[in-house]
């Protein structure tokens, strides 16, 4: 597997409220699947992307992504979402610079952001949801109308009353 430059590293908890895409996804590479998360914030000067995933049961049961889908790997995963990526795209892995990291969050990104314009079965649209997730990657970029996308670890995701 790639080794991931550190230059776009960041360890924050982050929390938030607004409307949350749920999935169950992954697979590949021999990896399992994530619960992912799809959310988005404002922040100076733009729009910051959410991407964050956790165990498909570690959700809300309520939220239906424990149950594997007919399609689909059936265990579920624990490594981070950038190691999903860069197994994905082991091809590009000798380009190791921070263009790389770029586009492994441009491809976690397209995929989250995906799941909101074109839900699969089974994805999960919250009008209006609190979250909190521990940031692994912050990376500054210019894709499908964000500035930034934040990827991951999913640590809460609790619907809200609209």
């Amino acid at each position: 597997m790639a080794v991931l430059p550190l230059g776009y590293r960041c360890t924050e908890l982050i929390v938030g409220t607004g409307r949350v895409t749920l999935s169950r996804t992954g697979g590949g590479a021999d990896y399992g699947a994530y619960a992912l998360l799809y959310t988005t914030r404002p922040v100076d000067g733009g729009v910051e992307a959410i991407v964050a995933a956790t165990r498909p049961e570690d959700t809300d049961p309520a939220f239906n992504l424990a149950e594997p889908h007919r399609y689909g790997p059936q265990a579920s995963e624990t490594r981070p979402l950038m190691a999903w990526a860069a197994a994905l795209n082991e091809a590009k892995a000798n380009d190791r610079g921070n263009g790389y990291v770029e586009r492994l969050a441009t491809a976690l990104l397209t995929t989250a952001w995906s799941i909101r314009m074109v839900p699969p079965p089974g994805a999960v649209d919250l009008p209006l949801a609190a979250w909190e997730i521990e940031t692994q990657y912050l990376v500054p970029l210019r894709h499908a109308g964000h500035t930034a996308v934040r990827i991951g670890r999913l640590i809460a995701v609790t619907a809200k009353e609209t």
